[in-house]
This record gives C-alpha cells, structure tokens and sequence, in this order.
C-alpha cells in the first residue's frame, strides 16, 4: 500500500500542479495582452484560468495523499517535521489558489468579457467583472502566483531533502 500511496502522491503532483503552476504564472502576462486586444492572448487567458480552477482543486489530491501516506508508516513519517511542514505549506498554497488566485483571474476574465454566458452574467451582476488598474491587478496576481509557486519549490525541496 506505501508503494502505491507514493506512487500517487508523486503523479498528482506531477500531473496536477505542474500545469497549475504554468498556468498561474503566464495567466497575468496573457490577461494582459488580452486587454490591449491580442485575440490569441484572449484564448490563452482562459485555457490557463481554466487549467488553473480545474487542476487547482484536483491539486488537493497532493496533500491528501501525502497525509494518508503518512499512515502508511507512523514510525517513519510521524518524526519528520519536514513532512507537517509540507502539509502545512500545501494547504497554505491551495487556499491561497482558491480564496485569492482563482477569484483574481476570474475578475480579469470578467473584465474582458471572457467568461462562459453564465458566469460572465453573474460577475457583471455581482460588480465583479472591472479591473480599473490592470497594471495593478497584473501586479498583485503576479505576486500572489509567485507566491504560490514558490510554496511549491519549498515543498519540493522539504520533500526530497533528509535532514
């Protein structure tokens, strides 16, 4: 069972949060671009907010598994704060993804007027579809997704390391 766990843990994270991770930080440049009328910075825009909500929530696999991993051998994983501390940090990511990065994107995406029929009603709806500083915005999404790739790196780094 601690074979397969690891074996998942590993291909979520490869699966899941290498794409995340592009996507949040080319989103801003593309919404960027997409606000000075680039049609293809437009489409790139909402393939990468898209890969971000969807590969986003699955990316809560990665923390998942690695809890259930670490089940799997008390003895080993239980003494380690290198594992909490990756626990932690990923959750910490993840909320930062969905309560901050997520909700930023879909604002700009508002913006533009780039989101499905729907949603794209409710953000007008809600006031949620302006930006009135994309240098702004830009700014503070790029910061945001800096800062979550690099929870990312830490995580990768506590992971690997034995100390």
């Amino acid at each position: 069972m601690h074979t397969l766990l690891l074996a998942l843990h590993i291909l979520c994270a490869i699966l899941f949060l290498g794409p995340v991770t592009v996507a949040v930080s080319g989103f801003g440049a593309q919404a960027w671009k997409a606000q000075e009328g680039s049609d293809l910075a437009r489409g790139t825009a909402r393939i990468f907010h898209k890969i971000t909500a969807t590969y986003g929530v699955l990316s809560v696999l990665v923390p998942a598994i690695g809890v259930a991993l670490m089940f799997t051998d008390p003895g080993l994983y239980w003494k380690q704060g290198r594992f909490h501390a990756s626990i932690v940090l990923s959750v910490i990511a993840w909320i930062l993804l969905i309560v901050v990065i997520i909700p930023r994107q879909k604002r700009m995406l508002g913006a533009l007027r780039l989101l499905d029929e729907g949603e794209q009603e409710e953000a007008e709806a809600d006031g949620e579809a302006t930006v009135t500083d994309w240098a702004s915005a830009k700014k503070q999404l790029s910061i945001m997704g800096g800062i979550f790739c690099l929870l990312w790196v830490i995580i990768a780094i506590l992971m690997f390391t034995n100390f």
